[in-house]
Parts: C-alpha cells; structure tokens; sequence
C-alpha cells in the first residue's frame, strides 16, 4: 500500500475534525517511517498508544456534532467507530502476545481504514454538518 498522506481530499470542512483526521495521518507517518528505518519494534507500543488515544478524542468530538446536528447516520458511523476500537484492540493484545508482523500488519490496516472511512463515511457526515452551519 502507498504512502498515506493528508491532502485536502480527505477535508470534511469541519476545522476540528480535519485537525484530528491530520494527527492520524502523522502518526500512520510515524508508524511507516519507523517501519523503514528499522525502530517499528521499539516504538509499536508508543504508536498503538497515540491510535488509541486519537481515537478517542476524535470518536468523541465527532459523535458529539453529529448527535448536537441530529445526523441520520449516526448509529451506523458509531457501528464503524466501535468496529475500528475493537480492531485496535486485537492489535494490541497480538502485540503483547509477541507478534512480530503487528507494526506492518498494523500500518496497512490504518491506512486502509482512514481512506476509506474518511473518503466513504466522514464526507457523509461532513456534508450534513456543513449545511447545517457546523465548521
């Protein structure tokens, strides 16, 4: 898979969430690079732990605007949101297990993820959320 970077193709025109869909993007980046340069090993723990933690935060600012604006597809995204925690979470308990494939099984599964999530599920949201004065 190609390199993941954040462009304005992936914006849902909502200044928050673009900023908390960028910090993803950085830290797939961080994960690819350190898959490169040979440290994915030694920093996997610290990288599922900035996932989880943007995760989070991002799940949380998202479901708030789409519950405050009344979005349609509401329980649906949610679905996709809990879908992704749990995946992170099968990640993470791989890795404790000793895995070695996790960081690179890991970087493809993101990366896969945030294009089609974003591309296919945010846009959705973003466009409801913009008609509604939501920036």
């Amino acid at each position: 898979m190609g390199t993941l970077r954040w462009d304005q193709s992936y914006s849902v025109n909502i200044a928050e969430l673009d900023l908390q869909h960028e910090r993803l993007f950085r830290t797939v980046a961080e994960l690819e690079s350190a898959l490169t340069n040979g440290s994915a090993d030694t920093l996997i723990n610290e990288i599922l732990e900035k996932v989880v933690a943007h995760t989070i935060d991002h799940f949380a600012t998202e479901e708030a605007l789409m519950q405050e604006h009344g979005f349609p597809g509401f329980a649906a995204h949610c679905s996709e949101h809990n879908m992704l925690s749990q995946k992170l979470t099968q990640f993470n308990l791989s890795h404790m297990a000793g895995r070695p494939d996790i960081p690179a099984a890991l970087l493809d599964f993101l990366q896969t993820w945030l294009r089609e999530h974003i591309v296919k599920s945010d846009k959705q949201y973003g466009e409801f959320l913009s008609a509604r004065g939501a920036f």
